[in-house]
């Protein structure tokens, strides 16, 4: 999660096991743009060990624990620094997990960051959906309230739906071509849903409403483009 330059601030989790499915054995470099504190690097990791990772971030506390679980990390302002050379690397993925929405540019963000990634090169992208059921009924009811984490985090400056993510984040650069559009959610069926299903039908229930109303049921958007030049 990006956070103000110098912030003592600290982003972890188990890592963003959804990005996976766009991860294989041919991403042998990553650069994660908001790395937080490196707990999606180390995920993939675990899977490809052979993956070198490089992150980004702008917190000193996520910095001093990502630079131990990834092979290099950098706590620099994306958006106003001039970015390192990386040895003149091109990373085979540029990855922005849940940080767009934090951003004052991110169309800005994206086009620094690709001269770094590799023509065929994918850009991952993970947002939170502003038009999930739970946000449509408190707006409805009148809410707009800002949190400390979540779609309604306060330092998001961005929010997106399903649909628009891709028109406003992989439309407008020339470079990239749209590959794959993916929600992630769950459907509502509040205490039932460990009482009458068992683990694989609820697995198979999300996954059906989150295809089939994606920007009603989905709680994540997921963005694979391809730089083509």
């Amino acid at each position: 999660m990006y956070k103000p330059l110098n912030s003592n601030s600290l982003y972890s989790n188990c890592g963003n096991a959804s990005i996976l499915q766009f991860i294989d054995e041919s991403d042998r470099t990553i650069l994660d743009i908001g790395c937080g504190a490196g707990d999606t690097g180390k995920l993939i990791r675990s899977i490809y060990p052979e993956t070198h990772i490089t992150g980004i971030t702008c917190s000193e506390a996520e910095y001093r624990e990502a630079i131990q679980k990834l092979d290099y990390c950098i706590c620099i302002d994306v958006e106003r620094d001039v970015l390192p050379s990386f040895t003149d690397k091109q990373f085979d993925v540029l990855s922005f997990i849940h940080v767009l929405e934090h951003l004052v540019d991110p169309i800005g963000v994206i086009q620094k960051l690709l001269p770094y990634l590799k023509i065929g090169g994918k850009v991952i992208i993970a947002l939170p959906n502003i038009a999930n059921w739970r946000y449509r009924l408190q707006i409805a009811l009148g809410k707009f309230e800002y949190t400390d984490g979540g779609v309604m985090d306060k330092t998001h400056l961005h929010f997106y739906t399903f649909y628009s993510a891709p028109h406003y984040l992989i439309a407008p650069i020339s470079q990239l071509r749209l590959e794959y559009h993916f929600a992630s959610g769950s459907f509502p069926l509040g205490r039932l849903r460990n009482k009458l299903m068992g683990e694989k039908v609820r697995q198979a229930m999300d996954r059906l409403f989150s295809r089939l109303l994606p920007n009603l049921f989905s709680h994540e958007i997921l963005i694979q483009a391809i730089k083509l030049n």
